[in-house]
């Protein structure tokens, strides 16, 4: 048998007025429109490459270098969550996940694993001055992983995704205008 586009059209006004297709089509024709919802939060979440102790100090260095302030961190982007389920799925790229061992060890030798909130800080800081190479590991792949999530894309930077502009507004920086 042979169905026409008409007959859909019957077939779907004929379904418009059962009972319950109300509600049916209000949830179907809602759930495209709007992203999924946000997953549970990871409260009980397992490490899957690092240890219980080098996650918790991962979070701790990935919390300082995104902390939370009016904007989502990297605590609300899940930014070690995601570091950890990406090196745990790089069994292909061993050299990789040596660097990442090799690094939570160095962090542990300078005292970072044990060390208070205000030291940590201060670790960090002393880090980042001379672009540590343990430091700059930690800081692009939790800088990727904060943009790429939610909460950095879309609560932090407001992308919108790719919408039409009718004019660009430009730079309003004054010191971006000198030539």
């Amino acid at each position: 048998m042979f169905v026409t586009r008409r007959d859909l059209l019957t077939l779907a006004a004929r379904a418009a007025v059962l009972p319950g297709a109300a509600e049916f089509l209000a949830a179907w024709s809602h759930s495209g429109m709007t992203a999924p919802p946000e997953p549970p939060l990871l409260g009980n979440y397992q490490p899957k490459f690092f240890d219980a102790e080098d996650f918790a100090a991962l979070q701790a260095f990935t919390e300082i270098l995104i902390p939370t302030d009016d904007t989502p961190g990297a605590r609300e982007a899940h930014c070690a969550h995601y570091i950890d389920f990406l090196l745990h799925a790089a069994d292909a790229v061993p050299a990789l996940q040596s660097r990442w061992r090799d690094a939570m060890k160095t962090l542990r030798q300078m005292g970072f694993h044990g060390a208070g909130a205000p030291r940590r800080a201060q670790l960090v800081e002393t880090m980042s001055g001379t672009e540590d190479p343990v430091y700059r590991l930690i800081k692009e792949l939790n800088t990727f992983a904060f943009y790429t999530s939610r909460a950095g894309m879309i609560e932090t930077l407001d992308y919108r995704g790719n919408t039409f502009n009718a004019t660009f507004p430009g730079c309003h920086h004054l010191e971006h205008h000198k030539v």
